[in-house]
């Protein structure tokens, strides 16, 4: 049985933001929760809500200095941090993850990588997993309910098409639900929707 890990990045460049989620892809069990590109405030709460077991960062992202943001989250010792690097990152920055990637590598080198970052930790238990939606990916079940496509929903949230295509795929296997008519009898029991929004579209 796959354990379910949940992932949260911080990554500013488009690129290897794309890159990193498709590897992620790649590693059954692990679900990108959220993406952020290091400039946002409050980042540190943001990502405590989420309580992912998985926090990737490019410290080349963050705006400020990463040190007060890495160790708020290290006090969690259920959270694994990960570093993005290249060959220029000095060993000092290194030391403050429990786990550095090479931007630099080719997929197969980071998927051994991350394949061994991931045994070093204690195995997880089945059934703790929190497969509670976030906050975004509840805006994107309300529009997904209310019959919106993904182009709109990008549109109207000011996201990428990409960023929606990643929001519902993570919804889907947070939830195991594929079709819309599966997603309105979630959105409904879970009071995502009001049953006189879906009558009235």
């Amino acid at each position: 049985m796959v354990i379910r890990q949940t992932v949260v990045m911080i990554e500013g460049a488009y690129l290897i933001q794309a890159g990193i989620e498709q590897l992620l892809n790649e590693l059954p069990g692990l679900v990108l929760l959220e993406v952020f590109e290091g400039s946002e405030k409050s980042l540190s709460e943001k990502i405590a809500r989420l309580s992912p077991d998985i926090l990737i960062i490019d410290t080349n992202s963050l705006k400020t200095d990463f040190v007060p943001l890495i160790n708020e989250i290290n006090k969690n010792p259920d959270c694994l941090t990960i570093g993005l690097f290249d060959s220029s990152t000095p060993e000092n920055v290194k030391s403050h993850f429990k786990g550095c990637l090479n931007l630099s590598d080719g997929k197969f080198e980071l998927l051994e990588q991350f394949g061994q970052i991931l045994g070093k930790r204690p195995a997880k238990k089945p059934g703790l997993s929190n497969s509670s939606l976030s906050e975004r990916e509840k805006t994107i079940v309300k529009q997904v309910v209310n019959g919106l496509t993904n182009q709109e929903i990008a549109d109207k949230l000011f996201l990428s098409i990409h960023t929606v295509t990643t929001h519902r795929k993570n919804i889907s296997n947070k939830l195991g639900i594929k079709t819309v008519s599966g997603l309105t009898v979630y959105a409904l029991m879970n009071k995502i929707v009001d049953l006189n929004e879906i009558e009235h579209r």
